[in-house]
């Protein structure tokens, strides 16, 4: 039965979560299938004489017809096509048909979605000398030393416009290059050599990041305009070197910065504009400067959130080569169509200031073969002839890498018993794969002093510019006493080690910054990183675990198992809160200067409903280095020992409980530990520094015994100018939900089942003998629910404008950020998760005249 549906699409997400299917807990135990989408093209008189369709994302393979035609074969799931179908179209309608096909499974690591999961654009020009969209590059360079310049400068550049596709003889371009007021900055012509100048440019940077558009005109010999074109751009230097390490405009940054998958929690593989900026800027804002793409090509509307917002990139392109990963995934055609893929990836992101690294991939299999050295050096040409102005890195994870099959084969070869092997990842994700990997990683030390590492990834590290280690924090001063001239970057971490790779990357010019794993939650790699914790009493995760704490097989915890959906490891979950890892990571960083007090979650560690006054015993997985929550609410532990983790810069931190002397603990390795009989009211910590002076404090306060629903909405509008043809009147409205008391504190002990409505209003059975209440404000609505004689009924107080939106919205999903949960993501039920869920609205803006963000 055909259904309309909206693009961007993801129909995985729609489906009914499997534990039998074959996809297993690498999407989340997610489905697969085959989709066929459907639409017309019509056109009054003559087709245009340039016409191309471009998909940013299908995954995993789509066939696309044009009136029964074969228009193209789209073979990675995340790269950008342009089908160029000029020549199958007629006058009047034209049937599209693009078949999805997603049943050989598994094919992925982790979540990808089905479906027609990104943008599709159709660009027509009336000549067939049109200028591809892909196929314009600008260089920006600088006059002058940028080093000698003070923050904000302004400088002089020079511009140069050229396409891929060389102008024909006569042929020229007419370029208008404006700021971000819409002012010109400079105009000129390309085709003749001339180079345009900005007399008084800005620089781009993080902390300032200033953006151009050049506007191009392609105009026949007789002036007659042929087509036209608009590009973003930003102007910055760019240099990387073992004695300076990555400059940016002259100055050294260090990469502080998340792996971040492609999902968008409750959205799935949807890569809806309003999202992505949504998740650049609270990365922005947690204090990251950088994101690591984890494993593939970012979308479009990423990259531009990140360059408007500051955000540095590494580009990351495979997450395999020849060697699978799982069954059926890229590796059966990479030999055949990487060359195409990597070139469509720069193509795409080169005029992205943001993007300051290539990466060719990530934990490759066949980097000890001797063939990998070739594609690396393959690669590089190919990155090379399209862009001279980044740095490239291969991302290699030595303990991986060590248990990985080898083979002699030619890039043309194959070796069907090495490249149809399970994958050197799964071999690490089975049931003993977190004792595995913490006891590999007490032995890397030991492990580096043999020099196996080293002679297994050097020659693919020697075609590159940064050798990117992945969980080896001893290694690039193991490694530069071997190969002084080598960069490195730790390019994928454990949320912990910040505090060794942090220190470290600011000790030494030649490793460029931290990568950690990760930066935002995903779905998928189903609870790899979800902690298992032996008390038995029934809650949550430990109600489907139970008290399984065996060193191998399946009694290992939580690992992997259903119903596990997320992987768990985000030092911001999927909603877009930061976690207690986050708050660490500001600490060692220098972010944050206040201290950051977390609890070890009470109910997890004694058991819901449990009388026990013991903890129970916690396994924890590796990538996952901190469970403590920010909270001060744990009712129903009235008495029992509270584990308070204070993260600090500080020398010593005293806490205090209802201003009482509670103690007063050192500071080691930026976290300072107490243990507390809880009671409620007022926790306070106060960081001192070496001379025992205080520095700054913090506090949290316990909930009331007030229970109601507070609902937060954030309307987050189309990112692009009313002028632009990616701006659309739509927006999101995202509804952060939680069990609060009057005053808002959050009650972290009471996790409930919760019915979100199409109005914005929330449906929960209150707690007995607890008073409800609840008002407003303007874009923020207080959603209150219980039960009066057994009948459900509810009371919202959202703003008008904002019930106004919602009356033309589709509620897409609703969930928490719980990575063992049997909830799915796209319905419009959940269970609360320390007191938290998210709603996600799609909504038409009718309001947009008046709605100023």
């Amino acid at each position: 039965m055909w259904q309309s549906v909206t693009l961007p699409h993801d129909a995985m997400i729609h489906e009914h979560r499997d534990p039998d299917t074959a996809n297993g807990y690498n999407t989340g135990y997610y489905p697969g299938g085959t989709y066929e989408y459907r639409t017309t093209l019509r056109f009054d008189g003559r087709p245009p004489a340039s016409c191309l369709l471009e998909f940013e994302g299908v995954y995993p393979h789509a066939t696309v017809m044009v009136n029964g035609t074969l228009a193209g074969e789209l073979t990675y799931g995340y790269g950008d096509y342009h089908l160029d179908i000029a020549a199958s179209l007629k006058p009047g309608a034209n049937t599209l048909t693009v078949v999805v096909d997603n049943s050989d499974i598994p094919n992925s690591r982790w979540y990808s979605g089905s479906g027609i999961y990104r943008p599709v654009w159709l660009w027509t020009a009336e000549s067939a000398d049109a200028i591809r969209p892909d196929g314009v590059h600008i260089e920006a360079l600088v006059v002058g030393d940028t080093a000698e310049a003070p923050t904000g400068c302004h400088v002089k550049a020079n511009v140069a416009i050229a396409l891929d596709n060389p102008l024909i003889l006569g042929q020229y371009l007419d370029v208008t290059i404006v700021d971000a007021q819409g002012e010109v900055a400079a105009q000129f012509q390309e085709g003749s050599g001339t180079i345009g100048a900005i007399e008084d440019a800005r620089l781009w940077s993080p902390d300032s990041p200033t953006l151009y558009t050049a506007l191009i005109e392609l105009h026949a010999d007789d002036g007659t305009l042929l087509d036209t074109h608009a590009e973003r751009f930003g102007i910055r230097t760019l240099t990387c070197d073992a004695t300076h390490g990555l400059r940016l405009n002259g100055r050294r940054t260090l990469l502080n910065g998340g792996c971040v998958h492609h999902d968008n929690g409750i959205l799935g593989a949807a890569t809806m504009p309003q999202a992505e900026y949504r998740r650049a800027r609270i990365l922005k804002q947690q204090g990251f400067n950088a994101v690591r793409s984890a494993h593939n090509p970012l979308s479009k509307a990423f990259l531009d959130a990140c360059d408007e917002v500051g955000l540095l990139v590494m580009d990351e392109a495979f997450d395999m080569w020849w060697m699978h990963k799982t069954s059926y995934d890229y590796a059966s055609d990479f030999r055949d169509h990487y060359a195409d893929d990597l070139a469509s990836m720069v193509r795409k992101d080169r005029n992205h200031p943001s993007v300051v690294l290539y990466s060719i991939g990530n934990e490759i299999a066949d980097t000890k073969s001797p063939r990998a050295a070739d594609a690396a050096r393959s690669m590089r040409a190919i990155i090379r002839s399209l862009d001279t102005s980044r740095p490239i890195i291969d991302c290699v994870n030595p303990i991986s890498l060590s248990i990985a099959a080898k083979t002699k084969a030619g890039m043309d070869q194959h070796d069907i018993t090495v490249e149809g092997e399970p994958g050197l990842n799964t071999t690490l994700e089975h049931a003993s794969g977190p004792i595995m990997l913490s006891i590999i990683d007490r032995l890397m030390p030991a492990a580096l002093a043999t020099g196996i590492m080293d002679r297994q990834s050097n020659a693919v590290f020697d075609e590159v510019d940064v050798a990117g280690l992945n969980y080896c924090r001893q290694g690039p001063e193991w490694f530069h006493r071997r190969h002084p001239n080598r960069v490195f970057c730790a390019s994928e971490t454990y949320p912990q080690e910040i505090i060794d790779t942090w220190p470290t990357a600011q000790r030494l010019p030649y490793m460029i910054g931290d990568f950690v794993w990760t930066g935002w939650d995903y779905i998928g790699e189903a609870s790899v990183s979800a902690w298992a914790y032996s008390n038995p009493e029934p809650y949550g995760w430990m109600r489907q675990y139970g008290d399984h704490m065996a060193l191998r097989g399946h009694l290992t915890g939580p690992y992997r198992r259903y119903p596990g959906l997320l992987g768990g490891s985000g030092l911001i979950d999927i909603t877009g809160e930061p976690t207690g890892q986050m708050l660490y990571r500001q600490i060692v960083t220098g972010v944050r200067r206040t201290p950051a007090i977390t609890v070890r979650p009470m109910q997890l560690l004694y058991g819901a409903g449990s009388s026990s006054s013991r903890a129970g015993r916690t396994a924890r997985f590796i990538e996952r280095g901190h469970d403590g929550i920010a909270s001060w609410s744990w009712a129903g532990y009235e008495g029992r020992e509270a584990i308070v983790q204070v993260y600090s810069g500080g020398r010593s931190v005293e806490l205090s409980l209802n201003g009482r002397h509670v103690g007063r603990a050192p500071v080691r390795r930026c976290m300072a530990e107490f243990r507390v009989p809880y009671e409620p009211g007022t926790l306070t910590a106060t960081a001192y520094d070496s001379g025992g002076q205080p520095i700054a404090d913090s506090s949290l306060t316990s909930a009331g015994r007030e229970f109601m629903v507070t609902t937060v909405f954030e309307r987050v509008p189309n990112p692009y100018p009313r002028d632009d043809p990616r701006w659309n009147g739509e927006e999101l409205v995202y509804g952060s939900i939680a069990l609060t008391d009057a005053k808002g504190e959050v009650h972290v002990t009471d996790d409930r089942a919760i019915t979100v409505l199409q109005d914005g209003s929330v449906l929960v059975d209150a707690p007995e003998g607890k008073p409800v209440g609840g008002s407003g404000r303007a874009y923020v609505s207080q959603s209150v629910s219980q039960h009066e004689g057994g009948v459900p009924t509810h009371v919202s107080n959202a703003d008008a404008e904002l019930n106004a939106v919602l009356a033309h919205a589709t509620l897409l999903g609703a969930a928490s950020a719980n990575p063992i949960t049997f909830d799915e993501l796209a319905g419009n039920t959940c269970t609360t998760y320390f007191g938290r869920a998210q709603a996600i609205w799609r909504a038409e803006n009718r309001t947009y005249e008046s709605y100023e963000p």
